[in-house]
């Protein structure tokens, strides 16, 4: 089946058929893919947002008739520059449309090259086109991750308005996870109306306010223990130590799960 490609400017309507189908079209379709390096992992791939198509369309234009135009193509090359040109510089949305194809998307049409090189009038181009995403339908996705556990991310903490405490989890990895600072544990207690900062539970819902909100509030300290000065500064420093071995041992934990995955 011959196949026909067609842009259309969905802003004025009017439409242009290329006069000679080239032998290639381009076209992509699918989901990005991110690649994750993992202390005592190594590298993994998880998968990221929908891609959008990104190819350059590469056709001439014919200045005299040929046998294997378009039928009611024109043999006059100006005519069709001279509205790609206009569309680019318009920044208008247009269909890229190949018939006999599942192929009919909204693009972006980049700066036209174009030129003769044979001495015959036929114009060559090169025209990039960019896949265009309305802002009304564009919706965020979220990145699903290998493990059913949440990954730490090494750069950038992750952000939530609220959390549920799963086996293994304490205040202080939470918040190195959700904060990058594991000692806002006694803050994020306090902003939760927990009494010992040590002790949290399977399924337990947290309210995460944002860090610049927690850092105003006051710190619980976790209870001291017996033996401990009136300060309590003894016992908060075990309680610390206590967090950061148990915070190790869920990462630890967490490795060993993905290797054996």
């Amino acid at each position: 089946m011959e196949h026909v490609i067609i842009l259309k400017n969905t802003d004025t309507g009017q439409a242009l058929t290329l006069p000679v189908t080239p032998s290639s079209y381009p076209m992509s379709a699918g989901r990005a893919v991110e690649r994750l390096d993992m202390a005592q992992t190594g590298q993994i791939a998880l998968p990221g947002l929908k891609s959008l198509f990104t190819g350059t369309l590469e056709f001439f234009l014919p200045a005299r008739e040929y046998p294997f135009m378009t039928a009611g193509a024109m043999a006059q090359p100006s005519h069709y520059l001279d509205r790609l040109i206009e569309w680019s510089a318009a920044a208008n949305v247009c269909r890229y449309i190949v018939t006999g194809t599942s192929i009919n998307a909204p693009v972006l049409l980049g700066a036209l090259e174009y030129g003769e090189d044979d001495g015959t009038g036929d114009v060559k181009c090169k025209l990039p086109l960019y896949e265009y995403r309305y802002l009304d339908e564009a919706k965020a996705e979220t990145v699903t991750q290998n493990s059913g556990r949440p990954v730490e991310a090494s750069s950038q903490p992750e952000q939530a308005s609220s959390y549920t405490v799963v086996k293994g989890d304490s205040l202080w990895s939470i918040c190195r996870r959700i904060y990058g600072d594991g000692s806002l544990a006694y803050k994020l207690a306090t902003a939760n109306s927990i009494k010992n900062p040590n002790l949290i539970y399977p399924g337990q819902a947290l309210t995460l306010p944002d860090k610049s909100d927690l850092a105003g509030y006051a710190a619980t300290p976790a209870p001291s223990t017996s033996g401990g000065s009136a300060s309590g500064k003894p016992a908060q420093r075990q309680a610390v130590a206590l967090a950061e071995q148990a915070a190790a041992k869920a990462e630890t934990r967490a490795a060993l799960e993905l290797n054996v995955k």
